[in-house]
Parts: C-alpha cells; structure tokens; sequence
C-alpha cells in the first residue's frame, strides 16, 4: 500500500514507486489531516507492507505495529522513524530536496522525466528553475518540445482535486499522471475543478490583508483547500511574509510563507504547542483547535519579529 500526499508532488511520487514496485493499491490520508485518524490506520492495516511518500506523519510509527514501513520525504524532519525498514529523507542529514520525487528518483535510480518535473514544480512553482534541478527541467522540455507553463498548468490541474476535497480523484490522478502529460492537461474533470477553485480563490484574496510590522495577516472562512495556495499567491505576488488563517468551523488552519527567509523554527513552535505542524525552510503550516489561531498568530507573529 503506497500511502501519499494528496498535491502533485506526492500524486507523482505514487506514481514513480509504481514504476519501481509495480501495480499498488494507494491512497491519501483524510485531505487536510497531517496525521493518521483512525480510519486511515483501518484502512492500512492488512497490508504487509506500507510505503509513505512525501508526506512528514508524526504518528508514522504506529504503521510498524502491522506492516513494514518505509519512508520517502523532503520536508523537514529531526527525527528519523527508527522502526521504518527505511526513512530515505535528505532532510535528516541536512540536504534539502526540492521534492519527493527527486528524492525517490535518486533513491531509485529512475530517469528524469515528466514525473519528477511535476513534483518539484508542484512544490517550487517557477522556483523550481532555481534548483540544483534546473537543468535537467530544461532538457526534459527540449526533448519534450514541452513549455515550462505546460508543468504549471499540469500542476494545478492535479492540484485541483484536492482543492475541492475530492480525494477520490486524487487517487485517480495518480494513474492519470502515470499516462503521460497530454493525459493531465487534456482532462475536463480536471479543468472544471479548476475553475470552482479559482473563483473561490479570487473571493478570497479580494479581501485586503492586513500589514503588522510588514508581515501580510489575512483571514478568510473556506470550505475549500485552498489556504496554501492563497498563501502562495500572496506572499509572491506581494514579495512579503504573509499568514493566512482559516476558521472551517472544525478546525482553524495557519499557513505561513516567505520569500526570503528562514521560517522553519515557526514548526518547532507550533509543535511544542502541541498542534500538528509541518512545512519546509520557507512554509509552515498547523492544524489548530477552532478559536485557537487568533492566540497563536500573536506568537508567530513575535516569532518573525
């Protein structure tokens, strides 16, 4: 059972252990949720062996009391799982990947193609030219005759489906992306997905952030995945620090972003805290008890100070 992450990167990087493993079940864990709920667990067991991908679980131990485990991640982690057969994760010796598919690729010895390009544009958007796997991006759109807005356009039609909570269809996509590029991006269901989403996107950000010591403070209320890319969009468009909290009623969701800093103690903050953090050099995002990001943003706030 390959268990992924639900964006782009963690949707190719099902599909390269494919390749790798041959035909697996998969799945993602509840969209939104950075740990393991009990019915993911359920759904998990019963299987010999489990392979998580992309994805920086705290509680991925509890997989090791039923199946061997193995690990393939770039986001920042201290820790390695030390019941895991393997936790293959550059980050733990201090090298920062640009995203699990180039992480599972070197581990794999796989060939650069449209997969790994996808992942590391799904995490770096057109930072992803500005990484030590620029070059191969470059020779992959030469050989391609691809254009560059192809991988984003792509990226945000994989992306979509977990946007709009439909985590069916993140795992389709993994087949899909499997297919090849035109498959991607010559998808209806995927291009309706991205008009709902885009038109919620723009409700939000329509709104005017709020500007505290040059930071950018926005709150919004959206049933909608979106947070990190209205984060996204908001921090590079502005070329600032920006902080978008969400109240969904169940729960209340923060999602930091630089652009040119380091952000990653705000995860050790949010982590002894005790909320579930996580994020890499330049993002953090948490999962909060409803009403709790209104205190917490004071902190993060002190923090960036």
């Amino acid at each position: 059972m390959i268990l992924h992450h639900w964006d782009a990167d963690g949707i190719c990087s099902a599909a390269l252990l494919m390749r790798v493993h041959g035909e697996q079940e998969h799945m993602t864990p509840t969209i939104g949720n950075y740990f393991l709920c009990e019915e993911d667990l359920n759904a998990l067991r019963g299987h010999d062996e489990v392979i998580i991908a992309d994805m920086n679980l705290p509680d991925a131990h509890r997989v090791c009391e039923f199946a061997r485990l193995r690990i393939y991640d770039h986001h920042l982690t201290r820790e390695r799982v030390s019941c895991a057969l393997e936790h293959i994760n550059p980050a733990l010796e201090g090298h920062l990947y640009p995203s699990a598919t180039t992480v599972i690729m070197k581990r794999h010895s796989l060939p650069f193609d449209h997969l790994v390009a996808l992942g590391i544009v799904g995490d770096k958007g057109k930072g992803a030219l500005e990484t030590e796997f620029s070059g191969e991006i470059q020779k992959y759109l030469e050989k391609s005759g691809r254009a560059f807005e192809d991988l984003l356009t792509a990226v945000n039609l994989l992306d979509s489906s977990y946007k709009v909570d439909r985590r069916d269809e993140v795992v389709e996509n993994v087949h899909l992306v499997a297919e090849g590029l035109d498959a991607v991006l010559g998808c209806e269901r995927l291009r309706r997905n991205v008009e709902e989403v885009e038109r919620e996107i723009e409700r939000c950000l329509a709104v005017e952030p709020e500007a505290v010591d040059g930071i950018l403070l926005l709150r919004m209320r959206t049933r909608y995945h979106i947070i990190s890319t209205v984060t996204r969009r908001l921090a590079w468009g502005r070329r600032a620090t920006a902080i978008v909290i969400n109240e969904r009623g169940d729960r209340d969701e923060m999602y930091v972003r630089s652009v040119d800093r380091d952000i990653s103690h705000l995860i050790d903050i949010a982590k002894s805290r005790g909320y579930f953090a996580g994020g890499k050099r330049e993002v953090m995002g948490a999962i909060l008890p409803p009403g709790e990001a209104q205190k917490f943003v004071a902190v993060v706030l002190e923090a960036l100070r």
